[in-house]
């Protein structure tokens, strides 16, 4: 079977009722355990969209972000501070992702000119009091 029984309480040369009886009601169990997972899971996610939805429409009548979008900005400045200079290999990126990905930043290398620099002046001698 695909889930671990515990052992029986009776012995193994029960009867052919018993053990029907016995794997009827471990099955029940198993099958209302998967019902509360899925009944929980499913008013969660009932809960997360009527949540977003009160949240945009009373966004639009206080005038003030929605708390999703707040969230959604949060975690785009988070990953700008986290992963500042990553680009994709696309030569044309969508318009509100260009300064996250870096396309709008020049790829061509630039040569810089070498120059000599100066030696730093030596420090006077420290006097030797007597």
């Amino acid at each position: 079977m695909f889930f671990y029984s515990l052992p029986s309480s009776s012995s193994s040369s029960g009867s052919g009722i018993e053990r029907f009886v016995s794997a009827a009601f471990g099955l029940f169990v198993w099958a209302m355990l998967a019902m509360l997972g899925l009944v929980f899971a499913t008013s969660l996610a009932i809960w997360l969209v009527v949540m977003v939805v009160v949240s945009l429409v009373s966004s639009m009548f206080t005038g003030r972000p929605a708390a999703v979008t707040v969230l959604w900005r949060r975690y785009r400045e988070m990953t700008r501070q986290r992963w500042p200079h990553q680009r994709t290999g696309s030569a044309t990126p969508r318009a509100d992702a260009t300064d996250v990905t870096g396309a709008s930043a020049s790829t061509r290398v630039q040569d810089v000119h070498w120059r000599d620099v100066p030696p730093a002046p030596k420090a006077p001698a420290p006097r030797q009091q007597s």
